[in-house]
């Protein structure tokens, strides 16, 4: 993976292009490699330019082309069937332009299976090489538009220090913009989480980054104590949802459940609302829809999932229209893990199993579900 992803101005045209994350999502996904059937390709490495600078060789790449005249343009599909991740194949030059020459050999049915049988192939090396190394790739994140993996240094009550490897979403770039931009910004965006440490914390101010001689950026992040937390046992009164997820009745009245029975619910309807879904409160949510988007299937779901949930778990939320503050799962400590029970959705639900760390309780494992907004799938894409 890259030090650094390069992002360029955005030119308007008539083409229907990918996002920036999706292109990057795109050449995770096929771990830098060109998903050409047979090609040994990587499209990634260091460029003589300077210390920091990258070259990059792939390109992500239309299956159906993005404007009319493209090969294998679909007319029928709309403008965001065209941008999205299903539509997409990542390529080296080579090929990216040899498919864009022939659309007799290369249809688009052809490149799917070229695509899926690639990224099937990643995903196993990688799972492959977990099993063999016994190490499994931990993320951190600082902020919201920044993802490394990398591993912590120290942690302590006022500092952590961190060890950036590679970036998964953002780049160098784009984690100076976080540091140089921290005065301005929305204190809900104002934290590091480390899937590692199974925890995550407030930010107390601007980060600070190195260059480490042996790659890598060493990263201090002064951060707030632990977030207050309320005992499982003083979970505040809500109305009962079924299995269905349907309210229900307790005689003649809706029935209400309380402390450690209003848990599962309270869980599962926290990490079903997405982030921005709430017009009164926008920055309150998950982002689990967009990484469902973008990763389900890959080795990265998962470590993505528990990333966002030890933000649920350890970043308070203000609440301006109440005037309070509050972690959105209150009474949870710590993320021992998250893990999918099935590879995709069903009526919008997905079954998961929950490891987690309950304030006065201890440890605590559920299966749940969670409400995941449709999003179009490869399969439904012509």
């Amino acid at each position: 993976m890259p030090g650094r992803w390069r992002l360029r101005k955005a030119v308007k045209t008539n083409r229907d292009e990918f996002p920036a994350k999706t292109k990057q999502a795109l050449a995770l996904r096929a771990s830098y490699r060109c998903s050409f059937a047979d090609c040994p390709q990587i499209t990634v490495g260091p460029s003589d330019e300077s210390p920091k600078a990258v070259t990059v060789i792939g390109k992500a790449a239309h299956i159906r082309a993005a404007a009319p005249g493209g090969r294998r343009y679909l007319e029928s599909m709309t403008s965001k069937e065209r941008s999205d991740i299903s539509n997409g194949i990542w390529l080296c030059t080579n090929h990216a332009d040899l498919i864009d020459r022939d659309d007799v050999t290369y249809t688009a049915d052809v490149l799917r299976v070229m695509k899926r049988e690639h990224q099937a192939s990643c995903a196993a090396r990688l799972r492959n090489a977990i099993i063999a190394s016994d190490v499994i790739p931990d993320l951190i994140a600082i902020g919201p538009e920044i993802i490394c993996a990398g591993e912590f240094l120290a942690a302590g009550n006022s500092e952590w220090s961190l060890r950036l490897r590679d970036f998964v979403e953002g780049d160098l770039h784009g984690l100076l913009t976080f540091i140089d931009g921290y005065e301005k910004m929305a204190a809900a965006d104002r934290y590091v989480l480390v899937n590692a440490l199974r925890d995550g914390r407030a930010l107390k101010g601007a980060p600070s980054v190195t260059r480490e001689s042996a790659g890598g950026y060493g990263l201090r992040c002064p951060v707030y104590p632990s977030a207050d937390r309320i005992r499982a046992t003083d979970l505040p009164a809500d109305l009962a949802l079924s299995d269905n997820h349907d309210l229900m009745l307790e005689g003649n009245s809706i029935a209400v459940v309380s402390g450690l029975d209003a848990l599962p619910q309270h869980i599962e309807t926290r990490l079903s609302l997405q982030k921005e879904e709430s017009p009164f409160h926008p920055d309150f949510g998950v982002r689990f829809a967009e990484y469902y988007k973008l990763f389900a299937g890959s080795v990265w779901f998962g470590q993505l999932l528990k990333l966002e949930l030890i933000r649920q778990v350890a970043i308070p939320y203000v609440d301006a229209i109440m005037k309070r503050q509050y972690t959105p799962l209150m009474c949870v400590e710590r993320v021992f893990a998250i893990e999918t029970l099935a590879d995709t959705q069903k009526n919008n639900w997905l079954p998961i199993r929950v490891d987690l760390q309950l304030k006065a309780v201890g440890r605590w494992q559920r299966k749940l579900s969670i409400c995941i907004p449709q999003t179009p799938r490869e399969a439904a894409v012509p």
